[in-house]
């Protein structure tokens, strides 16, 4: 039977427009560095020139032959890639394919990598990609498509580098930065919102959470942002989302004991919860087994909802899934696809799901999205949807009557001290406003200590709902003006009344 094949210059036309931004490649450079035992990542973006980039890590490094085995056929292929070790800490291990490396070159013409191990071993190397690639691929130039491989570039190890001057780890320095990539990221600072980022991220949430959207500040900012939001990073705090709903996940965090730096910056996930007056409803997705096919996947998480007022910026909107802790693509405003309209309430509602087993055969090989009628991800979208249309959303609009129960007793107190204080103006008596139960008429009555007014029950009174307080009010001025003797006087108190009612209702 005729097999089906696929030419290799599909994934190496891949290797040039992977990802879909600059933070989705240099996530995975800051993966390969979680899975070589790193404890920190460093990228630096020779902020504000941009004319160079780097990554750095303090992992394990890589041998020489490892390299040259990736560079000769091993990028895409995970046969030809070393049996990957246990990692410390418990770590689960991120990578599968290798491309990260080359997703670089979204950024850059030519980088050079440095690797060092425990050892002492290791190596420096030049590599250069080659210009126009996606076009001689086009044409099967022979200068680049061979019988079994595609030729996306070269490498030149330095033999004259002295190893010894190297720290322990890999460092990735991309110095042919594209013109497009370092002119977007200069004009990016002259944003009307562009601010200086903090080195305090807490105090850098505030500035993303005072804006729409990301992009008002500028691609500087989102670069931060994207990566915080995407790499395996701890939170600020345990208590970032309500109801402790991220206390586990942040022990688990902290215990694997990595950081990203990006110039002078640490990172931590961009969710921050708090001040909300609306308060949150909190749900938490507890630890759930599912076997489409027979296939296991294994997930748990959260769904918060910031009650009454949208989610700023835009970007934290949705549901964010994340396989080993790392995302994939970032916050899904869609909610994976889920088919009802619940208004504006879908814009205050924030979650992350956490895969620990399985849905890696469902990504998209740019890491970003998924294959979405993957019998996996379909079960984790069932699942998903079931409790937004069962219990978050059920909740959510209970909290909007309590909300506006709430709100409708502190007007009906204020207006109802407001009508006292008319009223005791007036009168230069002490007045104090009473409810009736289900009396229709308004009843005033003298007592020793001043005026007792009693308002008919409003849902008495024939006229529309809006209208009964101020209805209600103006018959008890009508009321207690007809208790004056002189018609002059009657006709005063009312209008005197009835304008400073007015004046503040």
């Amino acid at each position: 039977m005729p097999k089906i094949l696929v030419h290799e210059k599909a994934l190496a036309h891949l290797s040039r427009g992977l990802y879909r931004s600059p933070a989705s490649a240099l996530r995975e450079l800051v993966s390969n560095g979680w899975d070589a035992n790193a404890t920190t990542a460093r990228i630096t973006t020779n902020y504000p020139n941009f004319f160079q980039l780097s990554v750095d890590d303090n992992g394990d490094g890589f041998s020489r032959n490892d390299f040259s085995r990736l560079m000769g056929g091993g990028i895409g292929n995970s046969d030809k890639r070393p049996q990957q070790r246990a990692l410390i800490n418990d770590r689960p291990v991120i990578g599968r394919l290798g491309i990260g490396m080359l997703g670089i070159a979204q950024i850059c013409g030519a980088f050079t990598i440095t690797s060092k191990m425990k050892d002492g071993t290791g190596f420096r190397a030049r590599v250069n990609l080659y210009d126009l690639l996606k076009q001689k691929l086009d044409r099967d130039d022979p200068e680049v498509v061979t019988a079994k491989e595609v030729d996306v570039g070269t490498y030149e190890f330095d033999e004259k580098f002295d190893l010894s001057r190297a720290k322990r780890g890999t460092s990735i320095v991309a110095d042919d930065v594209h013109p497009t990539f370092v002119r977007a990221f200069q004009q990016s600072l002259q944003a009307p919102k562009f601010k200086e980022p903090p080195r305090d991220w807490r105090k850098a949430l505030e500035v993303f959470s005072s804006v729409h959207t990301i992009q008002e500040l500028g691609d500087y900012w989102r670069l931060l942002w994207e990566l915080s939001a995407s790499c395996p990073i701890p939170y600020v705090s345990s208590t970032a989302v309500p109801n402790g709903l991220v206390r586990d996940e942040q022990e688990k965090l902290e215990s694997y004991n990595f950081k990203v730096i990006v110039d002078g910056i640490e990172l931590h996930k961009p969710v921050w919860l708090k001040g909300n007056p609306g308060g949150y409803t909190a749900r938490p997705i507890p630890e759930e087994r599912l076997t489409p096919y027979g296939n296991t996947v294994r997930f748990h998480g959260y769904i918060a909802v910031q009650e009454g007022i949208q989610l700023y910026p835009d970007e934290l909107r949705g549901l964010l899934v994340r396989i080993k802790n790392v995302a994939i693509g970032y916050y899904d405003p869609s909610m994976l696809d889920y088919r009802y309209n619940e208004g504006p309430r879908s814009r205050w509602l924030t979650g992350e799901i956490f895969v620990t087993e399985g849905l890696e055969d469902a990504l998209n090989i740019d890491r970003d999205s998924f294959n979405r009628f993957h019998p996996q991800f379909r079960a984790i979208q069932e699942y998903v949807h079931k409790v937004l249309q069962d219990d978050v959303f059920p909740a959510v609009y209970k909290q909007i009557d309590v909300r506006s129960n709430a709100r409708a007793e502190v007007r009906r107190v204020a207006r109802t001290d407001h009508l006292s204080k008319v009223l005791s103006s007036v009168t230069a008596e002490r007045v104090a406003i009473k409810r009736a139960g289900s009396r229709k008429e308004v009843v005033v009555k003298k007592s020793s200590r001043g005026i007792d007014v009693s308002l008919p029950a409003e849902e008495q009174l024939p006229t529309k709902k809006t209208n009964r307080p101020l209805a209600a009010a103006i018959l008890a001025i009508f009321e207690l003006a007809m208790k004056e003797s002189d018609p002059q006087r009657k006709r005063e108190v009312f209008r005197e009344a009835l304008l400073e009612l007015l004046a503040k209702w």
